[in-house]
């Protein structure tokens, strides 16, 4: 409340009435803009533990190091059962150079926090099927 009569205040000396309406809406379109991308925020995975805590909201990008020319890749193999969660997208990213066949890669996969509750996501890297997996991997996500 003390920033927008500040606000007010500044504008009525400066500008004509035009230009305050301009001003005071996309100053109450900035705070809004950034009390929801602070509510949004991602969160980091415990890498030692491989334990993250979310608010409703929240998100987080468990990473996997991957290597698609070998035939395998990550698969979340008890996707039916995550309720406090939504699969939101996964993102590739490589330092090896523009073309190079073979090298690995750094896979981020990003999830939401949808309920509370607390569940284990298990992952395996392998190829078809889930018995050839080379290897696994557990992450447990608390939603509060």
């Amino acid at each position: 409340m003390l920033n927008i009569n500040i606000l007010t205040l500044i504008t009525n000396l400066l500008y004509p009435t035009k230009m305050k309406k301009i001003i005071y809406i996309s100053a109450i379109l900035i705070m809004m803009v950034t009390s929801c991308a602070s509510q949004k925020k991602l969160v980091s995975l415990d890498k030692e533990t491989n334990q993250v805590e979310l608010k409703k909201g929240q998100s987080c990008e468990i990473q996997f190091r991957t290597n698609a020319s070998t035939g395998y890749w990550w698969q979340l193999i008890n996707s039916n059962e995550i309720t406090v969660v939504d699969s939101i997208g996964k993102r590739y990213e490589s330092d090896a150079p523009k073309g190079m066949v073979g090298a690995s890669s750094e896979l981020f996969w990003k999830f939401e926090a949808k309920e509370k509750g607390e569940q284990t996501l298990h992952f395996v890297y392998a190829r078809d099927k889930v018995d050839e997996a080379i290897r696994t991997r557990d992450v447990t996500i608390t939603v509060k």
